[in-house]
Parts: C-alpha cells; structure tokens; sequence
C-alpha cells in the first residue's frame, strides 16, 4: 500500500463534514487534524492567534528507536499522569504514542512549555536520559494523527500498516506486543478523557530571569538553525510566520545580515534557501506536509529580494511564543526595539 498524496487542507465546519473527510482520506494516506481548537476561522484557514490553549501534546516518538522504549517511557510518565489524578487520553500513534494532558485554558504556550519540562525532568529521574519524548512542544499549529486512521510510515509483519487507535488505562499493563497486535486494525470504543484534575499551566517566569542556555538542537539541515525556528519548524505544519521567520534568517546568514543589492547575488541566495528547505523536508520523515517547492519559492523570494531580516527576540519571537529558552541569541537582540 502506497501513501497516496494528501488532499489539501481544509476547515472542516460539522461532525458530519469531518466524517466524510477522513473517510476520503484513510487507507491512503496519512490522516491528521489540530492538536489544538480555535476560537475563530477565516473563510479557509484558522486565526493562529485564537488558539485555545488548554493541553499538553506529548509525542513519545520511536523513530529510530526501539517501539519498546517508547513503550517504557510513555508508561513511566503515565505514572505521573495517574498520580495527579490529570485528565488525559492515550493513543498508540502506529509507531509511538501520543498522551494528551488536559488543563485550564493558559494565555501562552510558554507555560505549557514550563509544565513539559518537569514532565521530561521526571521521566530522565527514572531511566535516564536516554529517552524518546519528543522536544517538540508548544506550536499552535502541530497536528496529530486522528484515531483508527491508518500510519502509512508503519509496517506490521506482513507489510500492512498500523492503525492509530486509542489506549486504555488497562492496556498499560500490556506487552508491546499486545498493543501492536490491537493496532492492526480500528479499534472502536468509546471516547473518554480518563482522570478529574485539569493542570494548571505553571506560569513561566521572565526571560530575563531564567538561567542558562539552551543548546542549538541537531538537525539533519545543513545550515545552523536556532532553537525556536526548530521546534516551530520541524512539524507537520509549520505556520505561515514560521516559514517566513525561517526564510529570513537563512537570508541573513547567506548575506552575513547585510542588504544585498545584486539581482543576481538575490536569486543565488534564495536558491540556497530553497535547496536547503527541499533537503530538511526530504531527510526528515512527516515534517512541512504540505511541503511546495513553486510556493515556496514564490513567499522566499518576497523575503529575500526585500532584504527582510529574521525577527527580535524581545519584540517578535518571546511575545508570540516562539521561543523555547534562553539560547546564544537572546543576550544581544533582547534588548533590542
């Protein structure tokens, strides 16, 4: 079974209307919708800054590594999870799992932020930080698999995919193997949030007072990229200002944050950019799903024949909830107005 190309993306504005769309799309191709509601859509797309944020996406990712791992990590954070009695759902991804944790509506994404470290503290406590939580946390936009569709990048035994289904609390006495076994077909049972507690998003303190810095993250890119970018970026579906945020700070350090005037020095640049999205998308498996080269090329150009440069830390990037810590960049562009 081959993975078919998506349909476009769309609003969807009933029950009966979601139904149909993903009925259109499973057992074709990878199936996905928001993590997170909106409070208010346009005619064909959400407005970014209506987002309700009121859960914590938890992404326990096996790329790479043993499905058994992230079997043990998901477990010993749903002890956590238990014990505070939090509201929550449990999902088998077809290849990892996805733990939402349910709270009170927060007004940024930098407390939710706040609230995955101590998750991520407490899972490194007991094994260690060899571990397979994704860092990935806190972008309005992140998408996630919708239950009983199937995981086209999956393969059981026999070359079939793994559905996505949901988890009991029961099933986390299970072997892997067990929940691999449910996973190969739908799995229809009621929906239910499990627990009482909603979390209270703790409150993420100044920029100016946090301590250390965060390392630049690895990536298979081969131009440096600061962490905020990263983890905005490295999504299924990156927002529109986080694209463009990206374009221009690849610009600036194409063109060593100097205007270029050369028409031809311009389109040398912005065939580096494109070429080096093409490679972040082609080497890294179900990021930028709607992924473009004519379109891309059309918002990059914009950027770098205007000569627009990457945006301030202080003014653009912590205020929108773009930044993850304090890393490299923030002494020197705090500051800045």
């Amino acid at each position: 079974m081959k993975n078919a190309p998506p349909l476009p993306r769309r609003i969807v504005r009933s029950k009966e209307e979601y139904l149909s769309y993903v009925k259109a799309q499973n057992n074709r191709t990878n199936v996905y919708t928001s993590v997170y509601d909106f409070a208010e859509f346009a005619e064909k797309a959400k407005i970014d800054s209506s987002v309700i944020l009121d859960r914590i996406f938890l992404d326990f990712d096996a790329h790479g590594e043993s499905i058994e791992k992230a079997w043990r990590d998901v477990n010993v954070v749903m002890t956590y999870v238990i014990e505070n009695g939090y509201q929550y759902t449990l999902f088998f991804s077809g290849r990892g799992f996805h733990l939402f944790v349910f709270g009170e509506v927060t007004d940024t994404i930098r407390n939710i932020q706040v609230f995955f470290r101590e998750i991520k503290t407490y899972l490194i406590s007991r094994v260690g930080n060899d571990i397979t939580l994704d860092d990935r946390v806190g972008q309005a936009t992140r998408l996630r698999r919708i239950p009983n569709t199937v995981n086209m990048s999956s393969r059981d035994e026999n070359g079939n995919p793994y559905f996505c289904i949901p988890l009991l609390q029961t099933d986390l006495d299970k072997p892997i193997d067990e929940i691999l076994e449910l996973a190969k077909k739908p799995r229809k049972i009621p929906f239910r949030i499990s627990g009482k507690n909603l979390v209270v998003f703790p409150e993420a303190p100044p920029m100016q007072q946090v301590n250390g810095e965060i390392s630049v993250p690895k990536t298979t890119g081969r131009l440096p990229m600061l962490p905020c970018l990263h983890n905005a970026i490295m999504t299924e579906n990156p927002s529109h200002m986080a694209r463009a945020y990206l374009v221009s700070w690849y610009r600036d350090l194409l063109s060593g944050c100097n205007n270029v005037e050369s028409h031809d020095d311009k389109n040398k640049i912005l065939d580096a950019i494109v070429d080096e999205i093409r490679h972040l998308v082609e080497t890294n498996e179900e990021i930028w799903l709607d992924w473009d080269e004519r379109e891309t090329r059309k918002h990059a150009r914009f950027t770098v024949h205007g000569n627009y440069s990457s945006p301030h830390c202080k003014t653009v990037l912590i205020p929108n909830g773009y930044c993850v810590g304090k890393c490299w960049r923030y002494p020197e562009h705090a500051e800045e107005a």
